[in-house]
């Protein structure tokens, strides 16, 4: 009889493993996509497509770029920007879609709140209306800006859930208190310094500068930090090719390149100090953020020496992205005190 009980038992165990591999597949699927839309993104971006379509959600009132026959609206038809706009426009829609799967998922088959699924509702609803406004507003850097940190916000809490749902166990670290406050704020330094990149990509400022390290034969060139950074500049202006004379292009450049060094001199005390105070995993987590900003710093370098290659600028964000990750995990580490299924 006790045999006959125990067969009827339902295996909870097995089904929240079941559970937890869908939702590590969705966010994986998910983490993959956001990457291709964020880097579609940076590439209309730097292929001024931007403007490809000058209405939102069609293109010339089409859902499929065909001409601008029967719209009102004024610019001249380049098919090569419209197809680049829309192809980013329909991945988005595709994102959002599972996004939105992803989330009702976690509702109906997990016990508890997931917050972190519901979470990307909010954030896909706010990034399809800065998609909107990016067009609408002719490109307004701080939405364009925006706009990019969203992306890169979707894909953290993607990245975050499925660390969460990998049940990883947390590092042995000495001194951890300090190699946190450290740690977060290296990310946040981080996290400026690609809303800088950000800025200096919509205000076409990337080429101001075109001698590295020096800056028109300058380490300090003038400085005009209000003009830079004047993030409002009322409505009806199309800042495609940029808006601002060419000093303000320089602090933007500047200052993007200054924060950069902040940026990895605040990483590298981390790293130092993960390797110093950390585990094995640590070290090895690590090496791979070190790799990650080398190569960061490198393709940025490469921008300005050789003049803003297509492939290697969207290359740059792309590598943005990466880095960001591989911080994020890095701190995963860090944070994380116990298993999940431990707590």
């Amino acid at each position: 009889m006790a045999e006959i009980i125990l067969e009827n038992t339902p295996d909870h165990s097995q089904d929240h493993r079941d559970r937890n591999a869908v939702l590590k597949a969705m966010a994986g699927f998910g983490i993959v996509l956001t990457f291709i839309v964020v880097a579609a993104g940076a590439y209309t971006r730097l292929a001024d497509a931007g403007l490809g379509c000058p209405d939102w959600p069609g293109c010339y009132g089409k859902l499929v770029p065909s001409g601008v026959s029967g719209y009102e609206g004024s610019g001249e038809y380049d098919s090569g920007k419209a197809w680049r706009e829309m192809i980013h426009r329909y991945l988005a829609g595709f994102l959002g879609v599972g996004i939105f799967g992803l989330a009702l998922y976690s509702l109906r088959t997990c016990n508890g709140f997931r917050s972190l699924e519901l979470a990307l509702v909010p954030l896909v609803v706010f990034q399809s209306i800065l998609g909107m406004f990016t067009v609408t507003l002719l490109l307004k850097p701080l939405v364009v800006s925006l706009h990019l940190m969203g992306g890169l916000t979707i894909l953290c809490v993607l990245w975050w859930s499925l660390l969460r749902d990998l049940d990883l166990k947390g590092s042995v670290i000495k001194k951890s208190g300090l190699l946190k406050r450290v740690g977060w704020l290296a990310f946040s330094a981080l996290v400026v310094q690609i809303f800088l990149g950000g800025w200096t990509s919509t205000n076409y400022a990337a080429l101001a500068c075109t001698d590295f390290p020096t800056c028109h034969g300058s380490l300090m060139p003038p400085i005009h930090f209000r003009e830079a950074f004047t993030l409002w500049r009322g409505l009806g202006i199309n800042y495609e090719y940029g808006v601002l004379d060419s000093a303000t292009r320089t602090t933007i450049h500047y200052v993007h390149r200054f924060w950069a060094l902040v940026t990895v001199i605040l990483a590298a005390t981390f790293l130092v100090s993960s390797v110093l105070f950390g585990d094995r995993r640590l070290k090895i987590s690590s090496s791979f953020v070190f790799v990650a900003i080398s190569v960061q710093v490198g393709l940025g370098i490469s921008n300005v020496l050789y003049g803003l290659p297509l492939g290697v600028a969207v290359a740059h964000n792309g590598g943005a992205a990466v880095l960001t990750l591989a911080m994020l995990t890095h701190l995963y580490l860090i944070v994380l005190k116990r298993p999940r299924n431990e707590s």
